[in-house]
């Protein structure tokens, strides 16, 4: 018998010993009517060590951020900075601008962000003093926020209304400050009391509250607010833990350009910088904000953290803003302003389907995972891996920006105690009904992609993630 026969007997027998155990793992009464798909894949040879269902499209939850993240990283570049300018028309004289104060949005989701190192306010504290620099003592006309480089469509049609208004789907806004999001303290009493508002930072006196929300004998934060873009009344519903002095949610801004140029009126009243003229958000003004483009000047430019350092925080901290923010930029390479999520996604597809992947298999409604109508197949997200370990100039970034498993961010908990604790990089999903991880792992001088998806299980999530640990110990 010869060598190659042999290797090629001793590996189907492998691939049957390790596809024998995946069956057998996902084979249980839980997995009965559930969606199964696993793909692990030998980066060197592209061959799938395991394949259940690998080809079956699927609902990844936050998984389906690697798709947009890695074109991102191909197209605009790991270095890649978005910009933020402060800008005036008219004249200075004597110190009195004659004309208005602009912030020309750049889409650049780090702007006063929690994710950037520092303090959230410099930002502020930079554009007020470029005002005065400028020896601008009055300002005649108005604060300008121009959000015209993004769509009119700050959030998905494809999301659920009861995501809508809580931070995690905060809208998607040309300007955008503070993860465009607040931070609501509440006062709880004993079950079944209404809990009090104490606090909103940053401070918001055109927010409203329709309050429900019930204190209950639990520790888990069951609460969840209500409100469209541009409005601002919210609800909110659900309950929170009895007797806390201090409890906090988050919801999202409801128009954050007009919060900034408020914020930004207020900042230098304060810095005694008079400001006659009203903050104002340049949503329905869009024809003046193009028709004084050529005539405005430069006072300052507020640059966003790498785009490196963007990838990094949504791999990490799961962070579906900035995941939207890339889509919208992606949609800015093909066409000009203003940027839309429909545009980006086919920006993605069609990069990806220039590489040679199958994209049939790919459908998008968003770009974070946020929506229940996105699906992709196990294989596809495992070649898009594959392809920034092996073919991309920046693998090394893509793959650094994953946490490592047991250890980090979303996934610390994940083979945590393990013999495979900080062995894998991994970008862990979640919905109602999934349950996903995907990325890198080592083992022998060997590499391989990892993806494991499960929807519909009639199990818990420890359960289920329990058995994808057994699964990749099994390895």
């Amino acid at each position: 018998m010869s060598k190659l026969l042999i290797h090629i007997l001793l590996f189907l027998g492998l691939f049957t010993q390790i596809h024998g155990q995946t069956t057998k793992m996902f084979e249980k009464k839980a997995y009965k009517h559930a969606s199964v798909g696993i793909c692990v894949l030998d980066m060197t040879s592209l061959r799938m060590i395991t394949n259940l269902n690998a080809q079956q499209c699927m609902e990844p939850a936050s998984v389906v951020k690697l798709i947009t993240t890695s074109a991102a990283l191909e197209i605009l570049g790991s270095d890649h900075r978005f910009e933020t300018r402060i800008e005036y028309t008219g004249f200075i004289v004597n110190g009195i601008l004659d004309g208005d104060l602009w912030i020309r949005g750049g889409g650049d989701p780090s702007l006063g962000s929690q994710h950037v190192d520092g303090n959230p306010e410099a930002f502020m504290e930079e554009w007020v003093q470029a005002v005065k620099s400028a020896g601008i003592r009055m300002v005649n006309g108005r604060i300008l926020a121009d959000a015209t480089l993004f769509d009119d469509e700050p959030v998905s049609p494809y999301w659920l209304w009861e995501d809508i208004g809580n931070y995690y789907a905060a809208g998607i806004f040309g300007i955008a400050v503070f993860d465009n999001s607040y931070q609501l303290t509440l006062r709880s009493a004993g079950s079944g009391s209404q809990p009090e508002i104490v606090s909103i930072k940053p401070a918001l006196p055109e927010l409203k509250f329709e309050n429900h929300l019930i204190a209950a004998k639990s520790n888990k934060d069951s609460a969840y607010i209500y409100g469209a873009p541009y409005q601002w009344e919210r609800s909110l519903f659900g309950t929170i833990p009895e007797n806390r002095q201090s409890f906090v949610i988050k919801g999202d801004l409801p128009d954050p350009p007009y919060y900034l140029a408020g914020y930004f009126r207020t900042a230098l009243e304060e810095a005694g910088v008079k400001v006659n003229g009203k903050a104002v958000s340049l949503k329905p003004l869009a024809k003046e904000a193009l028709d004084v483009t050529d005539t405005s000047k430069i006072l300052h430019k507020t640059y966003s953290v790498p785009l490196s350092q963007m990838i990094r925080f949504i791999h990490v901290k799961s962070d579906n803003l900035y995941t939207e923010y890339l889509l919208r930029h992606l949609s800015l390479t093909a066409s000009n302003k203003p940027a839309s999520a429909r545009a980006g996604i086919q920006v993605v597809k069609n990069f990806w389907k220039q590489k040679g992947l199958d994209v049939s298999a790919l459908f998008l409604s968003d770009a974070c995972g946020l929506s229940p109508n996105d699906r992709v197949s196990p294989e596809l997200l495992a070649q898009i891996l594959r392809y920034m370990s092996v073919k991309s100039k920046n693998a090394s970034v893509f793959e650094s920006s994953f946490p490592l498993a047991g250890k980090e961010g979303s996934v610390s908990g994940f083979l945590r105690g393990t013999i495979l604790e900080g062995k894998l990089r991994l970008k862990s999903g979640s919905a109602q009904s999934v349950t996903s991880y995907a990325g890198y792992y080592e083992q022998n001088s060997k590499s391989y992609v990892v993806v494991l998806l499960v929807n519909d299980a009639d199990a818990n999530r420890l359960q289920i993630r329990k058995d994808m640990e057994d699964f990749l110990l099994s390895l």
